[in-house]
């Protein structure tokens, strides 16, 4: 079943709502700008804390207790023993030598989904159609159906049960102690198979008696697996399975802590299996490398969409006859986006100029030549002022 809504919206409203976004480009160009300049530090004082602490690192026993290296950086590579079960407190789940335990919820619910098409009118104003779109799905939050377009017939009953992951207490790393929310990180998920009798007691504890049962290894309340209907429910269990794990930390009695290095940033690696602390710190630094890229083309796309939302309102000016609104909303976002690789590029090298100035002045000298060369693309087209 479709719902369609068409709305109207104005040239004045359109106008307003121009400036509205133009003030929150203000907003968002200052917030990626410091976003920029904060990602560049974060990235040179990690890169720095893990040049030290790769140059102090000894590498220990993890059988035995070491009060030589009582806080130092160490690296161990150890068998991993979970103390104790780890037991699901909803549904009494219980699994033995893990790290963690996993829990998935999914119901059968109504989900909403619409598109919108916009059209220009002449003289500014804009007519958006909307279109609401509702299916049946396997969904593992909550679907409000309160809140959808058309709520008659498609009503959701409540998310009875949440998801939820459970650790271990603790866990042996030879003489040493840590906690399981240390080293869950790097465990590997495996599905925990629901048997006909775990799915019964489950049922019981959950306050269902007898209507869960085990299919397809979850334990599932519904009447028909093969034609569910609004409301059923499946759970899936992951075991949370560390057998071995690398560690680079500060030693602490017979824990493992945080090791604070000189410039105030923390180290504390972590691998799954036996690893060399060379590889650790090599890993660590490559994924600096790739979290500092994404934080910065994340930063240059916001100064993109900040640039493009103040210079939005000369595009709706220009709508009063849609094809110049167009035409100018087709400049303006081709000079937002000069800017924006401009300005974050400079902004980048002025970060990195502490550390590498000749990398620092040689993308500076590139957004020059690339502004330079917009420049000059732009004198030469027709009808350009002359210099």
């Amino acid at each position: 079943m479709n719902v369609v809504t068409k709305t109207s919206t104005s040239w004045f409203s359109r106008l307003g709502g121009a400036l509205t976004g133009a003030l929150f480009g203000f907003v968002l160009f200052i917030a990626a700008i410091v976003a920029l300049f904060w990602n560049e530090g974060r990235s040179v004082a990690t890169y720095k804390s893990l040049v030290e602490g790769q140059s102090i690192v000894v590498t220990a026993d993890a059988s035995r207790i070491d009060p030589a290296l009582e806080g130092k950086l160490i690296h161990i590579e150890s068998d991993v023993k979970p103390e104790g079960d780890v037991v699901d407190a909803e549904t009494g789940i219980t699994a033995s030598g893990v790290i963690g335990l996993k829990r998935t919820v999914e119901m059968y619910q109504w989900v909403e989904e619409k598109s919108s098409k916009t059209e220009k009118k002449l003289g500014g104003g804009e007519e958006t159609v909307t279109t609401y779109t509702y299916s049946k799905e396997w969904s593992e939050g909550a679907q409000d159906s309160s809140k959808f377009q058309e709520t008659t017939g498609h009503e959701n009953p409540d998310f009875w049960l949440s998801s939820q992951e459970t650790l271990v207490e603790k866990a042996q790393l030879g003489a040493f102690t840590v906690e399981g929310s240390q080293i869950a990180a790097v465990g590997a998920r495996e599905t925990l198979p629901i048997t006909d009798e775990t799915a019964a007691e489950a049922s019981d504890t959950l306050g269902y008696p007898g209507e869960g049962r085990a299919v397809m290894q979850a334990l599932y309340f519904g009447a028909n697996e093969k034609a569910p209907e609004i409301g059923d429910t499946k759970i899936r269990f992951e075991k949370i399975v560390l057998p071995e794990v690398s560690i680079v930390a500060m030693q602490h009695g017979d824990s493992l802590k945080d090791y604070t290095t000189q410039n105030g940033y923390t180290l504390f690696l972590l691998a799954s299996g036996r690893e060399p602390a060379a590889k650790m710190f090599a890993d660590s630094q490559a994924e600096n490398v790739v979290l500092t890229w994404v934080i910065r083309v994340a930063g240059i796309v916001g100064l993109f969409v900040a640039f493009a939302l103040i210079f939005r309102i000369f595009s709706v000016i220009g709508d009063v006859v849609p094809f110049i609104g167009s035409l100018i909303g087709f400049g303006t976002g081709l000079i937002s986006f000069v800017l924006a690789l401009a300005i974050g590029v400079t902004v980048i090298a002025i970060g990195w100029f502490a550390v590498r100035p000749l990398l620092s002045i040689g993308l500076i000298v590139g957004v020059a030549a690339l502004v330079f060369a917009y420049t000059r693309y732009v004198r030469k087209q027709p009808g350009a002022p002359a210099a």
